[in-house]
């Protein structure tokens, strides 16, 4: 995981991330293996057994198994290309928001939004969102609300682009490599573990609106005196402090901005070098020399 990634999920949750340094694999393997769909789980024993029970040399006598020099080639400079695309893509959809966030923006939404602004002859001008589940939710819907359901369709659209990809190179892989039980296992691995990964795209992508709304809470969970400000400009600079506290952005909502686009960008970076390092690790499929990795105790002592 890129440090970028890391910092920018610090920013919109406030906590770090935390891995294992050494991973229990039987553990892993465990969660692994229920991960598989049921399916493709009998087809990849099938293919397990009829490889084990076979002990002459499998077809063509290739020493790498599974390997796919066309969807190699075609995975190693594609994958590039859609995070450089996926990098220029945000880098519009950012200046796009930051400019529809600034502070005169910001002041006309107020204004022109309903009751989320009133000014006091006496004490000034001061926001109306109180520290409840109504206005916050109502305020996040007439703001940040616009930002995030602008981010999710290029979101779906990047990773659409990386399942094109998938699927092309799944064509060269099974029409080049798997010939036989051996070289059947790991093209059956990888289709058994695609229900799971759909599962944790569509949980990443809602994670989108999840994180925009809890960060967006937090500037109004406060309980202190409403605050006034002598003029509407004013009080537009001031909203979300808790976004701004070192008053680097012109307003709060052009921090919040920077930092969900951040998160969003890498999110979506993170995806694709997720995806570019899943193939890498199955296009070069295994050596010859490696085929004991699939025997079992029993299997091991037959052949001997």
């Amino acid at each position: 995981m890129e440090e970028s990634f890391r910092r920018s999920i610090r920013k919109m949750t406030g906590a770090s991330i935390r891995l294992n340094a050494c991973p229990n694999r039987s553990s892993m393997v465990a969660d692994l293996s229920q991960s598989m769909m049921v399916t493709w789980s009998i087809a990849l024993f099938e293919h397990l057994d009829a490889m084990l029970n076979n002990l002459d040399p499998s077809v063509g006598n290739s020493e790498q198994i599974s390997f796919s020099e066309t969807a190699w080639k075609l995975a190693d400079t594609s994958f590039p290309q859609i995070a450089e695309a996926a990098n220029k893509l945000y880098d519009e959809f950012r200046a796009k928001w930051m400019q529809r966030f600034s502070t005169d923006e910001v002041l006309r939404l107020l204004l022109e939004g309903g009751d989320f602004i009133h000014h006091d002859e006496e004490k000034g001008w001061a926001l109306t969102v109180k520290n409840n589940k109504q206005d916050i939710n109502a305020f996040y819907s007439a703001t940040i609300h616009l930002l995030v359901s602008d981010a999710e369709p290029l979101f779906v659209r990047m990773h659409g682009r990386v399942m094109q990809l998938q699927e092309k190179l799944c064509k060269y892989w099974h029409s080049e490599s798997a010939v036989d039980a051996v070289s059947k296992l790991l093209p059956c691995l990888e289709s058994s573990l695609r229900d799971k990964e759909n599962a944790m795209i569509t949980s990443l992508r809602s994670s989108l609106n999840v994180l925009a709304k809890k960060r967006f809470a937090l500037a109004f969970t406060g309980k202190g005196p409403q605050r006034y400000y002598r003029s509407a400009a004013s009080c537009a600079h001031n909203v979300g402090r808790f976004w701004n506290p070192h008053y680097a952005y012109e307003n709060g909502f052009l921090a919040f901005t920077d930092e969900f686009c951040d998160y969003a960008r890498d999110l979506t970076l993170h995806i694709i070098e997720w995806y570019h390092d899943k193939w890498s690790v199955f296009l070069r499929g295994f050596s010859r020399g490696q085929l004991n990795l699939f025997e079992t105790t029993a299997s091991a002592e037959a052949k001997n």
